[in-house]
């Protein structure tokens, strides 16, 4: 059987900045058979890409995996900082990146969403629940832009003004700069939790049920 070639045009980038704070512990150092979420995590990436980081600003948490660590250029400005370090850190022009509390997407789906022709800045998958900015592909000519809204929010705290939180969002970002949103709901990769996320105990007992 002949393994299928890595992608070497694109990065793998785990994002495993969040706070778990309705968790109460690290999301990505959960163990579900023995494994961490972040090993998991790294075994989906590194099984369609050659070259998979790790976004944290925490870096010392995850030796277990040796691979690359990238910090955040400025400190709790949020996912759009992590993709924008990233997107700096990359040798490649594009990278996909996934959050570490998205146990159940599948590699045919990330395989999908890669290959699919567009000349949009961003790729990202949606179902009825909504589009996930967390599980997509980003193009480095987003830098600029991405730079100067994390710059103006890291100014105005360095100079105690209030950071503006809606410019930071995802949401807001990807209606200024356009994207690509593909509808995945009729696709056979797809299930009823593909876009479940870790946010609580609860939700990890689900998940544990699921994947042990």
């Amino acid at each position: 059987m002949i393994k299928s070639q890595k992608n070497e045009e694109i990065t793998g980038v785990i994002l495993a900045g969040g706070k778990s704070s309705r968790m109460g512990e690290n999301k990505s150092l959960l163990q579900i058979d023995g494994i961490t979420l972040i090993e998991r995590s790294y075994e989906l990436l590194n099984s369609i890409f050659k070259k998979v980081i790790i976004s944290t600003n925490e870096p010392q948490l995850y030796d277990l995996v040796q691979i690359e660590k990238v910090k955040d250029v400025f400190s709790d400005l949020g996912p759009l900082c992590g993709i924008y370090s990233s997107l700096k850190s990359a040798n490649t022009k594009k990278i996909f990146v996934i959050s570490v509390d998205l146990p159940f997407v599948l590699p045919d789906m990330i395989r999908y969403l890669i290959n699919y022709k567009t000349d949009e800045p961003i790729t990202l998958p949606c179902s009825k629940n909504g589009i996930q900015y967390l599980c997509g592909l980003y193009d480095q000519q987003l830098i600029p832009i991405m730079e100067n809204i994390l710059v103006s929010n890291n100014h105005a705290r360095l100079d105690n003004k209030e950071i503006v939180k809606s410019s930071l969002s995802l949401w807001n970002f990807v209606e200024r700069v356009g994207g690509e949103i593909i509808d995945v709901e009729e696709k056979l990769f797809y299930m009823k939790d593909s876009f479940f996320n870790i946010n609580t105990p609860e939700d990890f007992e689900y998940v544990k049920t699921r994947l042990i």
